[in-house]
Order: C-alpha cells, then structure tokens, then sequence
C-alpha cells in the first residue's frame, strides 16, 4: 500500500483551486468509530483542493462525516469505511491532481474516489477510468466523467444549467463569463446544449475571464450586451462580478451554480448579492427535504464546526452511495464488484436526495456525449438576505421544457 502523509485539514473555502501539500492523508482523529467492526478497512478517497487561498476542505469534512455515520450503523458488512484524502493542487498546472488519480491507480487497497472536487476532472478521471477505478458522484463536468463507464456521477449539471434559470425567469439574450479554465470554460458548450434543447434560445456568446484578472469592469461591459449573464466562476470573481455591477448601472439578470455560493461568500457580499438565480444539481444545503437534514445532522454529529455547504453535501453523498451499493455485494468488494454493482443501479436513491427513478442502467441519450448524465435535473433557486432560497418546485428538467 502505498505510504501517505497525514493532512491537517482544515475549514475554508471557494471554487477551482489550490496549491502544496503531499498526497493522501487519513481521517481526523476521532472522527470516526469504528468499535466492534472487524476486518481489513474498506478504503475510499477524494481528489480535492486543500491547503491554498480558496481550499476546498468541504468535500473531505462531508465525506468524513458520512463514513463516520456508515461505521456508526455497522460499517460495511461489518467492516469499517475509511476515507483518505488527495490534494488536488492549484489551477496552474494539472500535476498534484494528475498524481493523486496516478497513485490512487496504484494503490489497490483503494476501491473507488468519492466527493471528486478539483479544477482537472477531465485528466484525473481520464486515468481512473483506464485503470477500472470507479469515481462515485463526481459533478458532471467533464467529457471523461460524462463518458466514461467507470463514472457515476449523482447530481444534476447545474453548470450546464445557469443559463436555463435565466431564461426561466424570462431574459433571452443570455451570455456566459466564465473563470477561464478548461473546466469553468466547458460552461459555454454544456449552456449552448441546454438552452437550444430545453429552452429553444441560443447563448450569445462568451466571456473569458484570467484566473489572475482583478479588475472586472471590461468583462462586467461585455456582459452589458444583453439581458442576462450566465456566472461560471471562482468566488473571487463572482464577488468582483457583483462589486462592479453595484457600482455601474448595470441591470442584467444574474445567475450562478450553487457550489459557487458558499455561505462566506454570501456573508461578505451582503445585499450586493440579492436577486442573483441559482442552479443547484442537488437540494439545497440549508433546505428542510429530509435527506439534507440527515446530512446537518451527521455533519454536527461527526464534523462539528465544519462548513455545511453544497461542497460537503455532494461529498457526504457520494460517501454514503458508496456504502449504500457496497453493502448489497456478495463477496469481496473490489473495484470491478463495485463497478458492476453501480453499473446496475435502478430506482436508487439516497435518502430521497435523488430524482424520482435515479439509474445508471438508462443511459442519457437526449444529447451526444453526455451518456453519464444520469441526474438531467436540478433544482432553482434565488439569493435573499445572504442565503439560497430554492424557488422550484423539486427538481426541474435541464433539457426538456418544464
């Protein structure tokens, strides 16, 4: 097996990035029981962005609290779940997050990813899915993770769906900025697709935004030519977006991923943020659907203190999908046994969190390339007095008209 440096983790957050640390780590301490489960650990990881600026610790705390509450229940028939941890690093060069996929490949006491949140999906996942490694509830963001078989992404592709709250909150001449990264970028594409399928528009075009670029006034004009803007970006840009459309005369509807809208970011825009459309390709963290205060609770109960956020909910749930489908293998759980046993899912859900008749034996087929999108819903929503506020009723479609 191989040997990985413990990662003191710890709270922060924001989107697309990172920089140093090693590989690998385990669970805090403590964080999970695993009295009176006996066995070989059942390992999983998660490829995310931990020591940086704008780390994304979330997915990990969220993952950790799920293993923790599968132990708590029994574990895995009867053997304790185990999460370990890979810094994905920074947006300016794909290798930590390259690495991590390369050396959980070589470690086979590694079953499966879970909680993927990192900017190099595209690379990461393109390597596991060589190697017969399954990714469990990755976001839908990435041509790998939307065609591979070793892929089994849980949410809906709110990146893909930014334009459509717009256009279902009547603008029409929508564009796309976008933190210019290959997988904020991939927004473009995956926008046209849903508005020209499910809302019958076109996107007028796109606004590319430097990763380093502080000043947002000639994007923030560009944007102007027309009557919505589609934001997918990092929380610095959005709140630099927002900074410049307060201090102009700017009226253009706004709209964002929920991932992005993490609850200090919100804090620290105050009212600047109201009014700003929201696509979330899972329920909404702070929401009262039963599943999701399943998750507060075993967040307080096991990561007390932690952030409770889109971020930790998709890496609590792709956790607990994991051991959901793990418990039903007879025999010894494996990579392949895990690949086949996600490959075969119908009607699953974990704790309602998912669309009425979730499976992964349907192929989507409404668009090329996206036969992985399994979840082609998501769920809207508005920013009121600093929180999201869902305005649908459920989940919606992406793309098919409502």
């Amino acid at each position: 097996m191989i040997i990985r440096k413990a990662l003191a983790v710890t709270a922060a957050a924001g989107l697309l990035s990172a920089a140093l640390v090693a590989c690998g780590g385990d669970s805090d301490s403590g964080s999970t029981d695993t009295a009176g489960l006996t066995g070989a650990p059942i390992t999983v990881e998660v490829i995310t962005t931990l020591n940086s600026v704008t780390p994304h610790t979330e997915s990990y705390e969220g993952a950790q609290a799920a293993a923790a509450a599968v132990n708590a229940s029994g574990g895995i028939n009867g053997r304790p779940l185990k999460v370990e941890v890979c810094d994905g690093g920074d947006t300016d060069s794909p290798a930590k997050a390259v690495q991590c996929a390369r050396d959980i490949v070589a470690d086979r006491d590694v079953i499966a990813e879970v909680g993927d949140f990192q900017a190099y999906q595209e690379q990461t996942n393109t390597i596991l899915n060589e190697a017969g490694v399954p990714n469990i509830g990755p976001p839908p963001q990435s041509q790998s993770v939307l065609n591979s078989p070793n892929s089994f992404p849980l949410s809906g592709s709110e990146g893909a769906a930014v334009s459509t709250v717009l256009a279902d909150a009547g603008a029409t001449d929508i564009q796309v900025a976008y933190t210019n990264v290959a997988q904020a970028a991939a927004a473009v594409q995956f926008n046209t697709a849903a508005l020209q399928k499910g809302r019958g528009l076109t996107i007028k075009g796109g606004i590319p935004i430097d990763v380093t670029a502080t000043d947002l006034t000639p994007a923030v004009t560009r944007g102007a030519d027309g009557d919505a803007v589609a934001l997918a970006m990092m929380p610095t840009h959005f709140a630099a977006w927002l900074t410049t459309t307060q201090a102009g005369d700017y009226d253009q509807k706004l709209g964002a991923s929920s991932s992005v809208l993490l609850p200090e970011t919100l804090e620290a825009l105050g009212d600047k943020a109201n009014g700003v459309l929201v696509a979330s390709g899972l329920p909404l963290a702070g929401g009262d659907q039963p599943g999701v205060v399943r998750f507060r609770e075993e967040m307080a109960r096991y990561q007390p203190g932690k952030k409770i956020d889109q971020i930790s909910l998709q890496g609590w749930l792709g956790t607990w999908a994991f051991a959901q489908v793990a418990r039903t293998i007879d025999g010894d759980i494996t990579r392949e046994s895990v690949l086949r046993a996600f490959s075969n899912l119908t009607d699953f859900n974990v704790f309602g969190l998912l669309p009425e008749g979730f499976s992964t034996t349907k192929p989507f087929t409404d668009l090329p390339r996206m036969p992985r999108l399994f979840n082609s819903q998501i769920i809207e929503g508005i920013v009121r007095d600093g929180k999201v506020e869902q305005t649908s009723d459920g989940y919606i479609p992406i793309f098919t008209r409502p």
